[in-house]
């Protein structure tokens, strides 16, 4: 029954995601991900090969089964996002109670786990089932390691780095367990290190991005950037993330293993001060509640609610500004998106899109993205009204040209012709 009220409340907290639309990522991702061929999927899922393309299979296989099922009905996207979070949590309780803590404390885990506000962009946007698959499959792969069920445990560690890369370090979080929990025969660790250095490797030496915000950064400058924006965020507020690190003098390798899990998840985004998002935070998070729970049991169940019933307004409070914020960006994108379905209805014919302003939330590939769907293609003929490529389409024939009037949440879409001598 409590495990059914956590979901209750979850979905009390967060239905208002179904009011949502997409980010600029998400609509990037439906506009390809539905064109691409089963067998390019299955080939991306089965490669050892570093993909040079960021081609993840099992998240972009999401985007390509929900875009060829629904388009750009956001709402139904929202229901796998919740499913896969909420069986998150059931595999984080099923660990913990692998790690022989009680079911009460393992379900205060769960509830701080599910129903945290730092975990909130993860759960609210599609563009984040990578973060998400990634945790539920290396979740998967450590609760079938404790059973000893090594090929499962692979496969999983397998789907997690095809979700994201940060599954990399899983392998070490598996020597932690072998080492506290197991036989400490490392020898059957043998497959999953050499798959992780080999993608590490790859990752390393084939990685495109030599000088951008995909770009590893091993300074003290990059970590003055990446460790006080994570620490803040895992309780929203300054330095909160930081609370953990006393656990470390807890003898309970329960709550050594919870923080080393975390420490690996969160490695290498302390290496990358471009790409700085808190949902990025979502692994690492579900690890660090198994050292926090692992702590709380040392104590009666019911301080460990009490501290849950004492931080809950104040994590309420921040999931409605999150969400206020999330849903004032979502309507201007959907303002600017719908007016764009609604000329090309009108105007089919019209094949190139020259912008002037854009949603604040959104980047050029949005637009792109959305003009590409609107005439269901993949081909890229949406400009910003300064480019070259802009100035040498209106020299060339009739265009599409679209003024956004930010204060206004308004699109205005007119003809425009080459202009005659």
């Amino acid at each position: 029954m409590t495990g059914i009220a956590i979901v209750v409340v979850f979905l009390a907290l967060n239905y208002r995601a179904y009011d949502g639309f997409f980010q600029d990522d998400e609509l990037d991702n439906i506009s390809w991900a539905p064109f691409v061929s089963a067998s390019e999927f299955a080939t991306g899922f089965i490669t050892p090969l570093f993909a040079v393309n960021n081609f993840r299979p099992t998240g972009h296989g999401y985007f390509a089964l929900m875009g060829r099922a629904f388009g750009e009905n956001f709402a139904p996207y929202m229901t796998p996002i919740f499913v896969i979070h909420l069986l998150n949590g059931l595999l984080l309780f099923l660990l913990l109670r692998r790690m022989t803590l009680g079911a009460w404390h393992a379900l205060a885990g769960v509830a701080f786990f599910t129903l945290s506000a730092a975990a909130f962009d993860a759960y609210w946007k599609p563009m984040y089932v990578f973060d998400l698959l990634c945790t539920f499959f290396a979740l998967a792969s450590i609760l079938l390691y404790s059973h000893r069920r090594w090929v499962l445990s692979f496969l999983a560690f397998w789907c997690a780095y095809k979700s994201k890369e940060l599954a990399v370090m899983l392998p070490v979080v598996l020597l932690a367990w072998e080492y506290w929990f197991g036989e400490r025969r490392y020898l059957r660790l043998a497959p999953f290190f050499a798959v992780s250095l080999s993608f590490g490797l790859q990752g390393l030496l084939l990685n495109p991005n030599k000088d951008n915000e995909y770009t590893f950064r091993f300074t003290w400058k990059a970590l003055t950037a990446t460790v006080p924006f994570y620490a803040r965020k895992f309780l929203l507020f300054r330095g909160s993330g930081l609370l953990v690190l006393p656990l470390v003098f807890i003898r309970d390798r329960r709550v050594w293993f919870g923080l080393v899990a975390a420490a690996c998840f969160i490695f290498t985004l302390l290496f990358l001060p471009g790409r700085l998002y808190a949902a990025y935070l979502y692994p690492p998070l579900a690890c660090a509640t198994i050292a926090l729970s692992a702590a709380a049991s040392r104590v009666r169940p019911m301080y460990a609610w009490l501290a849950l019933a004492l931080w809950m307004p104040f994590n309420a409070h921040a999931l409605r500004v999150l969400q206020g914020d999330e849903l004032t960006g979502d309507d201007e994108a959907f303002a600017y998106v719908e007016a764009i379905n609604r000329w090309v209805v009108r105007n089919p014919s019209a094949t190139v899109l020259i912008y002037d302003g854009l949603p604040h939330i959104y980047h050029h590939w949005g637009v792109t993205a959305a003009w590409n769907i609107a005439h269901r293609t993949t081909t890229d003929r949406a400009y910003f009204h300064d480019w070259p490529e802009a100035k040498t389409a209106l020299a060339a024939g009739s265009v599409a040209y679209a003024e956004w009037n930010a204060s206004r949440q308004l699109l205005v879409l007119q003809t425009r012709v080459p202009a005659r001598n």
